[in-house]
């Protein structure tokens, strides 16, 4: 099963792997990228992103969330390369994340890549069937029904809830001095309002709230009509603050490397030259003279 998304709708298909039970990949090609589907029985149990969208990443997800660092997600993708194994079992069991925290992101990532491929108008898919093994740790199977509820809800209500934030690139922080009763809040504002203690990027608090886009934005906006965020435009002068001292910090650590190797090379430069004046006939000379005297 092939064609163009022109002529038949992705909503369409999904809901026809779905109703007819099928096993097998769905790529999905459009805008210079690849998104391939797995389904296993007519519901979708993983996704693959295309490489060229970084973001769309598991491991770029769990890093942006603050579960990995940059060092620690490099060196999972090098044991995934030489090993095999997925990078969401690598991380299982070497107990970087919990199997309900995997799964909850692999989730998360279905959702991103099923919104990110509706904004498709122009491109092609294609459908290939075999048996289809769920993963140890990919949680639940999703129905795509119930996904492309959502997927319909993001297009119809995030441009909306975006044009109440600021163009760009902003920032949100709470608003000091605001007590909140959780209970008043709904999930999304809750999970929010604790993930802001964890950066003041939107992009960040949303993966740390392991939200999507569209969910973090809508949350986001609650929370601003209550009058519990403040948003706005990222400084520039912080953001070129930040850059310098970035850049003074790699050069004074160079700087360090250079004087440790000057500093070396002229410890065993000095070392040479006593060892070869100590081995002089000259200094043998002096030395038998001073042994006759005493």
């Amino acid at each position: 099963m092939q064609g163009k998304i022109a002529d038949f709708g992705i909503p369409d298909i999904f809901q026809l792997v779905s109703s007819q039970g099928k096993s097998g990949s769905l790529a999905i090609s459009g805008n210079d990228r690849v998104t391939i589907f797995l389904f296993s029985d007519g519901k979708i149990v993983d996704v693959q992103p295309d490489r060229r969208e970084p973001r769309s990443l598991l491991g770029t997800m769990l890093r942006d969330a603050g579960l990995l660092t940059e060092s620690e997600l490099r060196r999972i993708l090098d044991a995934q390369n030489s090993g095999g194994k997925k990078i969401g079992e690598i991380l299982v069991e070497k107990g970087k994340v919990s199997p309900e925290v995997l799964a909850r992101y692999l989730t998360l990532q279905v959702k991103e890549c099923l919104f990110d491929v509706l904004t498709l108008r122009e491109g092609e898919y294609r459908f290939e069937g075999f048996a289809v093994r769920p993963g140890r740790w990919s949680g639940e199977p999703i129905r795509p029904d119930v996904l492309m509820m959502e997927g319909m809800q993001f297009l119809d209500e995030y441009p909306r809830y975006r044009e109440k934030l600021p163009a760009g690139t902003f920032r949100v922080i709470r608003r000091k001095g605001e007590k909140v009763d959780p209970y008043v809040l709904s999930e999304e504002e809750r999970l929010l309002w604790k993930a802001l203690d964890f950066s003041e990027d939107p992009d960040r608090v949303f993966r740390k709230a392991c939200l999507t886009g569209f969910e973090g934005a809508r949350g986001l906006v609650a929370l601003l009509e209550r009058g519990l965020v403040e948003v706005g435009p990222v400084e520039r002068e912080r953001e070129d603050l930040v850059y310098r001292l970035r850049e003074e910090r790699v050069r004074r650590r160079r700087l360090e490397w250079a004087l440790s190797a000057l500093w070396a090379g002229a410890a065993v430069a000095a070392a040479a030259w006593l060892h070869k004046a100590l081995l002089s006939p000259y200094a043998a000379e002096a030395f038998a003279e001073w042994v006759r005297f005493f």
